[in-house]
């Protein structure tokens, strides 16, 4: 079976889905700095460069394939997919791929939200962890390393504007409900 076109739709349906959904967003009133954001494109299309100009390196394989390695992937990438697209359609017009604060902005607790308070996120590690274990190359652990770096930053960047907007109750949801893993971290 070729498990590497179910991770290609796994990851095309979330695509996707995160286009659709772009448009129609409330209007931000504060956004961190784009710069930061142009820097990650550049990040990601030199990765893109190297991984084309390098193949010997980053198609090496970290572990051998085996087929309870790229069912338990497909498994970890599909949930983690499902859990990031729940997460996105709770967060709803609030959402920015460019963490800001937005007109008439919420702080969303109910859904995935409960159980994260970064629940994208969640979802984005879990499906490229996935995608690890089914592909099992270099490349994939570049990218996950990398999505662990961007992700961390990131959460640092949205927890300062969270309680810059929500002084009383961003801390009391932060306090109750774990960043990334439910009960652990």
């Amino acid at each position: 079976m070729p498990y590497s076109h179910v991770f290609e739709g796994l990851w095309l349906l979330l695509a996707a889905y995160w286009i659709a959904t772009a448009f129609g967003n409330k209007r931000a009133v504060y956004r961190s700095d784009p710069r930061k954001r142009l820097a990650a494109l550049v990040l990601v299309a030199a990765l893109v460069l190297a991984f084309r100009a390098y193949p010997g390196v980053f198609d090496r394989r970290i572990f051998p394939c085996n087929e309870a390695a790229s069912w338990i992937g497909m498994a970890l990438c599909a949930a983690g997919v499902a859990f990031a697209i729940w997460a996105r359609r709770t967060l709803g017009a609030n959402w920015s791929a460019n963490p800001s604060i937005k007109e008439g902005h919420e702080l969303i607790q109910c859904g995935p939200y409960r159980l994260a308070r970064h629940p994208i996120y969640t979802g984005l590690l879990v499906a490229v962890l996935g995608t690890q274990l089914g592909g099992g190359r270099v490349r994939e652990l570049v990218i996950l390393v990398g999505s662990l770096v961007v992700a961390a930053k990131k959460i640092q960047v949205e927890e300062g504007l969270m309680v810059r907007q929500f002084p009383e109750a961003y801390p009391q949801y932060r306090n109750r409900t774990k960043a990334l893993i439910p009960f652990v971290l």
